[in-house]
């Protein structure tokens, strides 16, 4: 059976949980691994007390063990971009193909507030998946990094 958790800025969430849940997305982010760096301010903004930030961690637990998690980031922009962003989602390599991830991104929806972007290769095995939970594909983004 599959537990959810969802994790949000009224939470206390302890520095063990938080390195449980890092590692879980470092082991499981497969194409789309990040920095251990970026993850942890992924994770902190999400769970942020500061006003300006916010938003939730949502796991899938078996017994103790995390299958599946995504992570949302509140923009704090309104009107015009999304209002939310789903940063991370991942759900454990044994786990996958039942429906876990459907699952997570249903949720996910449930708990935000207004628009929600994810950022995924254009074609990417992802796609269908965020299609089938009804994203919509938009413009293409063109990113400039400073080195």
């Amino acid at each position: 059976m599959v537990d959810y958790q969802l994790l949000n800025t009224t939470d206390f969430v302890t520095t063990l949980e938080k390195e449980d849940i890092i590692n879980f997305l470092l082991k499981n982010l497969d194409d789309y691994l990040d920095s251990r760096d970026n993850v942890s301010r992924a994770i902190e903004y999400a769970l942020s007390k500061f006003p300006h930030q916010g938003g939730f961690v949502l796991m899938a637990k078996s017994g103790d063990d995390i299958i599946g998690v995504s992570v949302v980031n509140r923009t704090n922009f309104e009107g015009y971009f999304a209002e939310n962003i789903l940063v991370y989602m991942a759900v454990d390599e044994q786990q996958r193909r039942k429906g876990i991830a459907a699952e997570l991104l249903d949720r996910t929806k449930v708990y935000t507030k207004g628009d929600v972007v994810v950022r995924v290769d254009g074609n990417s095995a992802v796609n269908g998946l965020f299609k089938k939970a009804g994203f919509e594909e938009g413009s293409s983004e063109l990113l400039f990094r400073r080195n």
